[in-house]
């Protein structure tokens, strides 16, 4: 159990950042662009990816034109310790765009030996068609689109020569391939400055916003990134194919996720399994974007956490059907509640039990007493972990809130921090609707949970993101 909650959720956030940091990409300007048909020169180029100085991983992009249209490709290597135990994560993504760069297709995959994803995406003139494939079984989701839409990556192509001016600010709607949804993407080019260890070299200073995360760019005048910063301490610098395949490696560049994201303490929490009440000071973050519902107060800096005990729940009769909770019974690519397998675990789990308490509960003692607890880097959908049988808290996540909402139960899941051993680490959970939004953890078998879970996201992946923004910046301070 230990091992579970010290993997947490932080291996879920570094394969977004791993995404996220392979993405050399190139400027939009404000104005629409006029193309030409000339033939382009192909691109092929390659980043090192570091850590606290520490090589961990590369990223290679690829750009050629075909016709009227463009073939791109992306990859990366991320190379990465979990208490440990190493783990090499490899993420694959191709596709084509318009001869505008708008998106036309995109198939991504995702490697770690445990775990592994595969989804495509086709613009249509209904919207975006997604599927996420899961051994032989697909789920798939029509995003509408109401303009067109690009990946972070292919911005590239709609540079245009002068559009690196300082001030200059535009936004654009991309495709997010971790959170399967559209977002706008904020870029401003702030000024021309030396490269950070360039020897000199000028280089424009871009800033990236994309929901909520915030990346720095250096860029020569063809638009070319020469360097990239993330969050947590991510670094890009550009290199050839040799340097960022062979150099640099050794037997100590795997990032500990573990020791990287932990929240130190300097007041224990004694019998934290069993804490009904926890009053904490957050800081580091902005506090007013915290959530504050009947279990987690906040006045100001503050969060009182409460937590009722088993019999003070509300309950009432499956399927639940006494208010408007349609949004947390439905279906998503990442909750296949209509599969006949994740039906089937359902009634396996609950049997006839048509109390909503006692159905949860049971829930929870299915889900805990059927995974394995192997840690597990991946962007999880319940099917899938249905399947592998074991995983981690993410894992456990998914796979209760796709059956509890099967057997007519309102739920969510949510992201945020919980107690161990002198510090907060970064965990995922449920919370089932019982007249209130009550807290329930399968991969620590506790319903409800303990006062410990400090949340700080509602919703899957791409509300989920924003985790990203605090890591590494959150401060907590025990106060009773």
């Amino acid at each position: 159990m230990r091992r579970l909650l010290s993997i947490s959720i932080v291996g879920f956030w570094l394969v977004m950042l791993g995404l996220l940091v392979q993405r050399t990409r190139r400027i939009v300007p404000a104005e629409p662009v006029a193309f030409d048909n000339a033939e382009s020169t192909p691109v092929d180029e390659w980043m090192s990816v570091y850590h606290d100085g520490r090589k961990i991983g590369y990223s290679r992009y690829r750009l050629s034109q075909e016709g009227d249209h463009f073939a791109f490709s992306e990859e990366s290597l991320l190379r990465m310790t979990v208490l440990r135990t190493p783990q090499t994560v490899r993420v694959r993504m191709h596709g084509h765009t318009a001869n505008d760069f708008s998106l036309r297709d995109v198939e991504f995959d995702l490697s770690s030996g445990a775990g592994n994803l595969r989804a495509t995406g086709v613009v249509a003139a209904s919207g975006l068609h997604l599927t996420l494939h899961t051994g032989t079984d697909v789920t798939e989701q029509v995003l509408p689109l109401n303009g067109p839409l690009y990946l972070p990556s292919t911005l590239r192509g709609l540079l245009v020569p002068g559009a690196l001016q300082a001030g200059r600010h535009m936004d654009v709607l991309v495709f997010d391939p971790v959170s399967f949804n559209n977002d706008r993407m904020s870029v401003t080019v702030e000024r021309q400055e030396p490269l950070p260890g360039g020897g000199g070299t000028l280089a424009w200073r871009v800033r990236e916003e994309f929901h909520g995360v915030t990346t720095t760019s250096w860029m020569d005048v063809s638009g070319a990134v020469l360097r990239e910063e993330g969050p947590m301490g991510f670094v890009l610098v550009r290199a050839t194919s040799q340097q960022a395949l062979n150099s640099e490696w050794t037997d100590l560049t795997a990032l500990d996720l573990v020791a990287g994201a932990a929240v130190p303490v300097a007041r224990p929490i004694d019998d934290a399994r069993s804490r009904r009440s926890l009053r904490v000071r957050v800081s580091g973050i902005p506090v007013e974007e915290v959530p504050t519902d009947d279990e987690q107060a906040r006045h100001g800096p503050e969060l009182t956490i409460t937590r009722p005990t088993l019999d003070q729940l509300t309950s009432y009769r499956i399927p639940y059907s006494q208010g408007d909770h349609s949004e947390d019974l439905r279906a998503t690519l990442f909750l296949q509640v209509e599969n006949p397998k994740i039906q089937a675990a359902a009634r396996a789990a609950v049997g006839d039990e048509r109390d909503a308490v006692r159905a949860a509960r049971r829930i929870n003692d299915w889900v805990h007493g059927t995974l394995r607890k192997v840690p597990t880097i991946s962007i999880p959908n319940a099917l899938q972990v249905l399947d592998m049988g074991e995983g981690d808290c993410n894992e456990h996540a998914v796979l209760f809130a796709a059956m509890a909402r099967a057997a007519g139960i309102p739920t969510r899941t949510v992201a945020g921090a919980v107690y161990l051993d002198g510090a907060f680490l970064y965990h995922a959970w449920c919370e089932v609707w019982l007249d209130r939004w009550v807290p329930i953890d399968p991969a620590l078998h506790q319903f409800p949970a303990d006062a410990t879970h400090i949340k700080f996201v509602v919703g899957g992946p791409n509300e989920q993101l924003a985790m990203i923004g605090i890591i590494g910046r959150l401060g907590l301070d025990v106060l009773e």
